[in-house]
């Protein structure tokens, strides 16, 4: 009988780090106090403390989550079989058009300016992403490409970014 409650608390968890995400993605860090994350849960930010010791530690685990299912969504958009820099990117940044994936990325280089300042979670966090993304991008390389994931994903970030901030 206890082991149902670690169960059932570690999928409370879940279910706070899913909303959670939500909310970030929505509004993004300027209205991500614990109050403001606790109202968008529907439970008191006393009651969040329960699940997580801090503040930082939920932002961290609804980031990686966010960050996990754009590069699930990624992976999904790439060819089956291993391509050029121009493939791979041509199909990332496709992917990028939608109205989803661009709130997910007005996050990203949110997270990106509290990362360049220093501030934790999200210096740690976009380390992370960032490799974790290099690394999906030289998988889908051609063998004489690999060396030029970091390339794709620069160029990708910076086409993004521009799209955001110069809409055609």
């Amino acid at each position: 009988m206890t082991k149902a409650i670690p169960d059932k608390t570690e999928k409370r968890r879940q279910e706070i780090v899913s909303i959670v995400a939500m909310h970030l993605v929505r509004d993004g860090f300027q209205n991500s106090g614990l109050r403001a994350i606790a109202k968008s849960v529907g439970m008191s930010d006393r009651m969040i403390m329960y699940y997580f010791e801090t503040k930082e530690e939920l932002i961290a685990e609804a980031l990686s989550m966010i960050g996990e299912n754009l590069a699930d969504g990624m992976d999904q958009s790439l060819p089956q079989g291993n391509g050029t820099v121009n493939q791979i990117l041509a199909a990332l940044l496709q992917s990028g058009q939608s109205g989803e994936v661009k709130a997910v990325m007005r996050l990203w280089f949110e997270i990106i300016g509290l990362s360049m300042r220093g501030q934790e979670p999200y210096q740690k966090t976009v380390a992370l992403l960032l490799e974790r993304s290099e690394e999906r991008i030289r998988a889908k390389l051609r063998a004489d490409q690999k060396h030029r994931a970091r390339e794709v994903l620069a160029r990708l970030e910076g086409e993004l970014m521009l799209g955001l901030l110069m809409p055609v």
